[in-house]
């Protein structure tokens, strides 16, 4: 097999900000239908949770084929750092704590991003364009928030990019990171999984339930994750 090579720092952030970018137009979806898009949300907050347990396990998976402890340890941190850091989030309330929220979780999978790029440029590729369509889910579920509390479509659309660049500047951040200490790759890799598995199950999917019940919310979920675990691994 072909050894693995890093993505070069300006596609990274090229490809990373496009992704980032289509955060705004799942905003001007999901603000245009609010009034109507109760379900549908709670079912896009699905998709969107269920891809980023994919993306999540398959980085797992590849920081246990390097250095199964380094991976393993790194999990536990990723979701004590991310619990700890939404502990000691002040409560803004309304349209600022919606987008507080979705910069929030475009940090952590900033970092996923990244350490998938490290790992290898096709993985890395994969992470972007996996969570290019999730923004779009993302989008639209800030979107509805915004507009329902009087933001405008295009406001909604411009608050949502601007949650979103934490994403592109993680990414980039974690690369270097990885390329400057490449023992940290496999924490890095096991990190994002725990980051993103603690979002999931304390914010996304108790959302979802809220809006589209229990039953429909796992079906998707469970859909969109194996989807993208399957693909995942088969782009590494």
């Amino acid at each position: 097999m072909p050894r693995p090579e890093p993505a070069p720092l300006a596609a990274l952030l090229l490809a990373s900000l496009l992704a980032a970018g289509a955060a705004a137009l799942g905003a001007l979806l999901g603000g245009r239908r609010h009034a109507v898009a109760g379900r549908v949300l709670g079912w896009a907050g699905a998709s969107a949770a269920g891809m980023m347990l994919g993306v999540g396990y398959a980085s797992l998976t590849a920081g246990l084929a390097s250095a199964p402890l380094a991976a393993l340890l790194g999990a536990a941190a990723g979701v004590c750092v991310v619990r700890l850091l939404d502990g000691a989030s002040p409560d803004a309330g309304g349209d600022r704590d919606a987008a507080a929220a979705s910069a929030f979780h475009s940090a952590a999978e900033g970092v996923a991003i990244g350490a998938a790029a490290a790992f290898d440029a096709r993985f890395g590729l994969f992470l972007v364009v996996t969570f290019a369509v999730h923004n779009v889910s993302e989008g639209a579920l800030l979107g509805a928030s915004l507009t329902a509390a009087g933001r405008s479509p295009r406001a909604a659309a411009g608050l949502a990019l601007a949650a979103r660049t934490a994403q592109p500047a993680l990414a980039v951040a974690t690369l270097l990171l990885a390329r400057a200490v490449p023992a940290a790759l496999p924490w890095l890799l096991g990190a994002s999984f725990g980051a993103l598995l603690y979002l999931i199950v304390a914010e996304l999917l108790p959302q979802g339930y809220r809006q589209a019940g229990r039953t429909g919310i796992a079906v998707v979920f469970s859909v969109a994750a194996g989807v993208v675990a399957l693909l995942g691994g088969r782009a590494q």
